[in-house]
């Protein structure tokens, strides 16, 4: 038996919502969130064509869900609000779960368990940020957000269960250019400004090796051996980890109901490491 049949298929998910967490801090350093998710798109596609070149439908697919999610988040980030954006993708096991019932997949019970919780979590949360008047084209991007996330966590597992796993990390990545790069040109001709452009398209190197080429490839191997919802649940220590860099760099500290929410997403987590594998 080889280490990696040995390791609990969840770990790789987990390192890979840790490099996640790290792309908050990117975005506060960027000053164009919007090219940002295009460069961050551009570079990992440059960097994923030499590992693997695709064109079948789990990739071309996959691909898609990602790059809505690539162009949705930043756009919600910007018209409703970082805190408010990040809690609306988090949305994303409710969706994951609902395509997984429509695929066939059910959720075991660990996982319905896991999945209330980050609800719970999720509204603990949503109460707090939501202050005031809200920008509803921002909270729609922001569940957009959420939608395709979820939407990718379930058909990539499907995919990656009937052998293309690797087509449904690297293969789909060159795939989400089809989408940032159009909603990047919409969104500077609609603003007219291209500008910044070097700033982001730095820090777009980054997001496109670490927080893309590496941990979506990561967490293909795990969630092809658990149940999507699974899968999406345990991705949820991103925000956790999110939090714990922005006290860092940023001096941000969380109140006591959000510490409280942060401590179910944990719990949640816990739980579903002991669901079975598939």
């Amino acid at each position: 038996m080889n280490n990696r049949s040995k390791l609990w298929p969840g770990f790789y998910i987990m390192m890979a919502a840790a490099l996640w967490s790290t792309i908050g801090v990117v975005s506060m350093y960027s000053a164009n969130p919007i090219m940002l998710g295009l460069f961050r798109s551009l570079f990992a596609s440059l960097v994923s064509l030499f590992i693997r070149r695709s064109l079948n439908k789990a990739s071309v697919i996959t691909g898609i869900a990602l790059g809505v999610l690539f162009a949705a988040y930043p756009i919600a980030a910007v018209m409703a609000g970082v805190g408010l954006a990040a809690f609306l993708l988090y949305t994303a096991p409710l969706w994951a779960t609902l395509v997984a019932l429509v695929m066939g997949e059910k959720p075991g019970r660990r996982g319905v368990i896991g999945v209330s919780l980050v609800i719970i979590a999720i509204v603990l949360i949503g109460a707090q940020t939501i202050k005031g008047s809200i920008n509803m084209i921002g909270v729609f991007m922001g569940l957009l957000s959420g939608i395709s996330y979820g939407s990718y966590i379930a058909l990539a597992r499907r995919f990656a269960k009937m052998g293309n796993e690797v087509d449904v990390s690297w293969g789909a990545i060159p795939y989400t250019l089809v989408v940032t790069a159009l909603t990047a040109i919409a969104y500077s001709i609609i603003m007219n400004s291209w500008r910044p452009i070097v700033r982001p398209a730095l820090w777009g190197i980054y997001l496109g090796i670490v927080t893309t080429v590496i941990p979506y490839r990561l967490f293909a191997m795990g969630v092809s051996r658990v149940r999507a919802s699974t899968a999406s649940v345990i991705a949820t220590v991103e925000p956790v980890l999110a939090a714990l860099w922005g006290f860092l760099f940023f001096k941000q500290i969380p109140t006591a109901l959000t510490l409280i929410a942060y401590a179910l997403i944990m719990v949640a987590s816990i739980i579903v490491s002991f669901e079975e594998t598939q």
